[in-house]
């Protein structure tokens, strides 16, 4: 009994047709979708670029969704990033919202009433992009 094998050609043109098929899909994908965000953020370094102390946690990495309150201690940090007029002492609220997005929000009650907030880029080595001013 013979078996019949598919012809060489055929197999050659399956081929380039399924190459062809599939480099439109990747041509598709949207640049913006491809950001150099990074795939973990360190919850430690984020509070050091923000000048403040973070308290210890079981797990240093800053996941989508979650966030974390720390103690600002060196609100000159905080005023370089646009969130001015803190003190030592203030309470410093930081969530990540997106894989490249974190969202800080700065308040204290003395020695004045005070509060502000910014949504910060994350570059690909996991350090804070200011917002243009």
């Amino acid at each position: 009994m013979t078996r019949m094998l598919p012809h060489p050609p055929a197999l050659l043109l399956a081929g380039c047709l399924t190459i062809l098929a599939v480099l439109p899909l990747n041509a598709q994908q949207d640049p913006k979708q491809q950001s150099a965000a990074p795939t973990t953020v360190s919850a430690k370094a984020i509070a050091e670029q923000l000048g403040a102390k973070l308290q210890p946690r079981d797990d240093d990495e800053l996941r989508i969704g979650m966030s974390f309150t720390a103690v600002l201690e060196s609100p000159e940090k905080l005023a370089e990033l646009g969130l001015k007029g803190m003190h030592a002492g203030a309470r410093v609220t930081v969530a990540r919202v997106a894989p490249d997005k974190i969202r800080v929000e700065a308040d204290e009650m003395t020695p004045v009433q005070n509060s502000a907030a910014a949504a910060f880029k994350i570059d690909a080595k996991g350090a804070l992009v200011a917002p243009p001013k």
